[in-house]
């Protein structure tokens, strides 16, 4: 923030200084003309000249700053912007008009040869085109400050859409997630129960199992990505709390490449994937449940064979609808679901 004001501070301190830059270039190329036209006048009076052509440029052009700042009050650009320029220039001609008819009549006597009614006139013509161009520079001046500012408004705005869009993905994300946590942690402690007296010793296998699942979410519950390989480490060791539970009714099979497991995923998205085709479909070891999971041109793809359950509990897909948002805002790449009769398909983009 403090670059940016301090580049703007620039900026605006070039366009106050550049009307004297250009009056003071005008007024050198003026002195070097009348060199050419006058080359016998004293070089004193070239001088003169040159000092009389800078301050006369720019008391017209603090004149025209005044009578600017003066109509700001009353009749802004953004009110009629060609009423507005009119009205400044015709003030400033009668504001000039005055001191050009004074000086006439008390240099008259004096005035050279050369200073004839042919002279006068296009001098005369000649401040009246500075005056147009110095009261076009106030308009231009406007418009650019208008832009820029317009400019620098809609960046900010979207800076700030940007946090706020981040922020709700954010929030998303943490609610997919405790979604995800409170159901995994409620079956597992069912599957537990059981076998607290059944098996002592696989029991203590699966506390282990879910220690080192918990410690992985723990470990990164600040980040939205996880590198793939340390997602299917995580899902290895859930893979084992679902086998213990669910038997030979539930098949997951994996074929990733080395080189895709180097690449991103939103934290527990295979576990909420996982979870998805479990909570839709029957788990029975006569009827299996087959997931296969491989990768495909930087996307990773879960697909399930489909046996729906004839009794479950109404879906509105919110925790899918959250994941393809928040897959949005990380990547370009679309969330692609495939739903046919017999299977269930969705790709996941690898960050």
């Amino acid at each position: 923030m403090a670059n940016s004001k301090q580049s703007r501070d620039i900026q605006h301190l070039k366009l106050r200084s550049t009307p004297y830059f250009i009056i003071i270039l005008f007024s050198i190329a003026g002195a070097f003309g009348r060199l050419y036209m006058m080359p016998d006048l004293y070089w004193g009076v070239h001088i003169a000249l040159l000092f009389t052509q800078v301050i006369t440029l720019t008391g017209i052009w603090l004149l025209i700053k005044k009578l600017n700042a003066i109509l700001d009050s009353y009749i802004p650009f953004d009110r009629g912007p060609f009423m507005r320029i009119c009205l400044q220039i015709a003030l400033t001609l009668v504001s000039i008009a005055p001191v050009i008819i004074i000086t006439k009549i008390v240099f008259q006597p004096i005035l050279p040869p050369f200073v004839t009614k042919q002279f006068m006139m296009l001098a005369i013509l000649f401040f009246v085109i500075i005056i147009f161009l110095f009261n076009f520079a106030f308009y231009s001046y406007y418009f650019f400050g208008n832009w820029q500012q317009s400019i620098e408004e809609k960046s900010a705005l979207q800076v700030q859409a940007a946090e706020l869009e981040r922020e709700k993905f954010n929030l998303q994300y943490h609610q997919l997630r405790n979604q995800v946590n409170p159901h995994y942690l409620f079956n597992m402690l069912t599957s537990l129960d059981g076998l607290v007296h059944t098996d002592p010793d696989l029991a203590s296998e699966f506390i282990r199992h879910m220690a080192k699942v918990y410690r992985y979410v723990l470990q990164h519950k600040e980040n939205e990505v996880v590198s793939l390989d340390e997602e299917l480490q995580f899902i290895g060791h859930y893979m084992q709390l679902l086998q213990t539970r669910y038997g030979k009714g539930l098949q997951i099979h994996f074929n990733i490449t080395e080189p895709s497991r180097d690449k991103g995923i939103v934290m527990v998205t295979l576990q909420m994937l996982i979870d998805n085709a479990i909570k839709h479909n029957m788990v029975q070891d006569a009827a299996p449940l087959k997931l296969v999971i491989w990768d495909d041109n930087d996307y990773l793809v879960v697909h399930n064979n489909k046996q729906l359950r004839t009794q479950m509990e109404t879906s509105n897909k919110l925790g899918l609808q959250q994941l393809k948002q928040l897959y949005s805002y990380l990547t370009p790449k679309p969330v692609i679901v495939e739903d046919t009769t017999e299977h269930y398909t969705i790709k996941i983009p690898l960050l």
